[in-house]
């Protein structure tokens, strides 16, 4: 096992193997739950291998990843953090055929998530992003650019479409930072993104003793984040779009205040989802998914209590030690 210190120097994402069988099947086990919640709470990450249906995983990147290319020519489209990262916004089309549900409403996933948010949770934000060939980077940042809560309030389901590594992008992470994540943290509000970004020095305190990994995930996986964590977008060096779906989810009772923008005509397949995740719905006549934009979203509060209590609840209590 080594010693703790040695351990901190070579951490990894835990792991979990959903065998053939309880993939086919659906339906989560106490055990994978239980392992999932735990090491959620422990790293701020967990990674769910065999848990989608390659094959549509396949028909999705198929559509997406020619589409990328067009949507990257689009003067007007949101990249994340400057174009020079060629990190951009990408989310996956809300049409019944290919809403598939162990991408939207994953059964491993929704059943971790409701055992760490409550029962019922509630998906707030659909959308993802397309690393393209590039040589920068994102910087070092969560995504809560608000006065967020110092407790877990929001998961993040990435599902990418394909293997990952360091040569396509895969995404840098920051195990634990979530226990130390608050407002304070964050380097300004003098824009949007910087509001993101993680002050240097705290980044480079944590590099000490807690520095980043690049995981590799197999096509077929999926990866459960609290939203506090601390992570970057890296440079994918290949030729071909590396596509990551990404969900955020929400305890109902947190009421969130993001809408997920979809048709009418998928309402029926969304609501049938409902005993396993809600998605706090704007139904639309037509959706044209290559101009939804993260940028018109939040991940914010309407809870009364929530907000009257804010500034309160902001930092970790005095009783705790603010050490990295």
């Amino acid at each position: 096992m080594g010693s703790v210190e040695n351990r901190l120097y070579d951490q990894e994402i835990h792991k979990i193997i959903i065998p053939e069988e309880v993939r086919q099947n659906g339906k989560a086990t106490n055990e994978i739950i239980a392992e999932g919640i735990s090491f959620l709470h422990r790293d701020g990450i967990v990674v769910l291998e065999n848990a989608i249906d390659t094959a549509h995983l396949d028909t999705l990147n198929a559509l997406l990843s020619k589409e990328a290319l067009e949507i990257a020519q689009d003067p007007d489209h949101h990249f994340n953090f400057g174009k020079e990262t060629r990190n951009m916004d990408q989310a996956p089309p809300p049409r019944k055929d290919l809403m598939f549900k162990d991408v939207w409403c994953n059964p491993f996933a929704a059943a971790i998530l409701a055992g760490v948010l409550g029962p019922r949770p509630v998906v707030h934000y659909a959308n993802g992003n397309t690393a393209l060939k590039a040589t920068g980077r994102q910087p070092v940042h969560s995504d809560c650019e608000f006065k967020h809560p110092n407790f877990l309030f929001a998961m993040v389901v990435n599902v990418n479409l394909v293997d990952t590594s360091s040569e396509n992008g895969a995404t840098e992470f920051w195990l634990g930072s979530h226990h130390c994540s608050t407002s304070a943290e964050h380097a300004g509000d003098a824009t949007v993104e910087e509001m993101f970004e993680i002050k240097k020095e705290h980044i480079e305190t944590r590099r000490k003793h807690s520095p980043p990994i690049q995981t590799t995930t197999k096509k077929g996986s999926l990866i459960i984040r609290d939203l506090r964590l601390w992570h970057a977008g890296m440079p994918n060096k290949t030729d071909d779009p590396r596509v990551m779906l990404a969900f955020v989810v929400e305890p109902a009772w947190y009421q969130g205040k993001g809408l997920v923008k979809l048709p009418k005509s998928v309402k029926e397949l969304v609501e049938s989802w409902d005993d396993e995740l809600q998605f706090a719905a704007d139904w639309v006549d037509e959706v044209d998914h290559k101009k939804i934009r993260s940028t018109d979203t939040s991940f914010d509060t309407d809870n009364i209590q929530l907000n009257k209590y804010r500034e309160e609840l902001l930092y970790r209590p005095a009783y705790i030690p603010a050490t990295f």
